[in-house]
């Protein structure tokens, strides 16, 4: 008989539980999500913030049709990828942000080179069709730097990246490469 009583406690104490929606687990799911905008999700981690927004969507028509238990993973789950995406989105920006100076300081650099090539020794300048677009895109230069600085104020580092990245190619493309050193023996 006590078993029976002891599952009946469990039971009724199981269906008490269940019988309110899970607000608390609710309103941290809201508060991860806001955490994980604030750090850029949008940006950098958008399919695991979507994923979490559309868990609290799911939570909310749970409780709606009164599924309790169904509500609570959902919230729970909205949180775990909320807390993902404010992770991921951390990692990435940092790594794009790196990117993007990464291409700010190579792009100031080749152009430099460029300016050096267009005036030095015979053998490094770039002649004919190259030499034009190496001039053009020295022309530009200024103005794509001035840019460049306005992304990094702003924390765009994709726009950066995006922005010199193609720039910084086609010039060295355009430049020769130094002859072989003598001595120097290749790799």
């Amino acid at each position: 008989m006590s078993r029976r009583r002891v599952l009946a406690v469990f039971v009724a104490s199981l269906m008490l539980a269940c019988s309110n929606p899970p607000e608390k687990e609710r309103n941290q799911a809201a508060e991860a999500i806001t955490a994980a905008r604030v750090a850029e999700a949008g940006t950098y981690a958008a399919d695991e913030l979507r994923t979490a927004e559309t868990a609290l969507q799911q939570y909310d028509q749970a409780v709606a049709d009164r599924d309790y238990r169904l509500a609570l993973t959902h919230a729970i789950d909205a949180r775990d990828a909320a807390y993902s995406a404010a992770r991921l989105a951390a990692s990435r920006k940092a790594t794009a942000q790196a990117a993007a100076f990464k291409g700010f300081t190579d792009f100031e650099t080749t152009v430099d080179l460029a300016k050096s090539r267009l005036t030095g020794a015979p053998a490094l300048r770039p002649m004919g069709a190259a030499a034009d677009r190496v001039r053009a895109a020295l022309q530009r230069a200024p103005k794509v730097l001035q840019e460049a600085r306005t992304r990094l104020a702003k924390q765009d580092f994709n726009g950066v990246v995006a922005l010199v990245g193609p720039m910084t190619e086609a010039i060295r493309k355009d430049l020769p490469s130094p002859p072989p050193q003598p001595g120097k023996k290749g790799k």
